[in-house]
């Protein structure tokens, strides 16, 4: 098994859907659970998640995402997935790029079409739905990892055999260090 650290875009892949992880167990949570958000008032402090966490969610709710802050059923909906289908999912992928399993392929690919989906109905909800974004630039900023990390994993995952072993990766030959020159003796 090779370190994360020479596994760079692994190593990426791990921190992203960490913090996707973090994202569906507080704010997806919040969104799922909670109802509509437009301001601090309409929050109700419970156990979870934290209060700053609600705050922050109401902040963002009131100054960029007018979708959000209203939360139509069908988007509420599209929220759950992320605590109870896609965070299992992150759970195991963190644990299969760590660990090499090849097995992750499959699900890494239903995951990433099922994100990208879903964000591509949110992105247009924001431009042209009934509750645009306030601010399209910070919104597209803040969700943009949502729509280039399903096309970067689902590429991770093309890629055969998905874990190299370091027996199956060569060491250039001598003539191709050399740039493809022969040594004069």
């Amino acid at each position: 098994m090779a370190s994360l650290l020479y596994r760079p875009l692994d190593l990426v892949i791990v921190i992203i859907l960490g913090s996707f992880l973090a994202i569906g167990l507080t704010i997806d949570y919040i969104q799922t659970f909670y109802g509509s958000i437009q301001s601090e008032d309409d929050i109700v402090y419970g156990v979870w998640p934290p209060p700053p966490v609600l705050k922050s969610y109401a902040w963002w709710c009131s100054n960029v995402d007018t979708l959000l802050a209203v939360n139509p059923s069908w988007y509420s909906v599209m929220a759950a997935f992320s605590p109870f289908i896609y965070c299992p999912f992150y759970v195991a992928a963190i644990y299969a790029f760590i660990f090499e399993k090849e097995w992750i392929r499959i699900p890494a690919l239903m995951w990433g079409w099922g994100l990208l989906l879903t964000m591509i109905i949110v992105a247009h909800e924001q431009l042209y739905g009934p509750h645009p974004a306030k601010d399209v630039t910070l919104f597209f900023i803040a969700y943009g990892a949502y729509a280039v990390m399903p096309l970067v994993i689902m590429g991770r995952v093309a890629m055969t055999p998905l874990f190299p072993k370091l027996t199956q990766i060569k060491p250039p030959s001598p003539q191709q260090r050399s740039g493809g020159k022969k040594k004069k003796n």
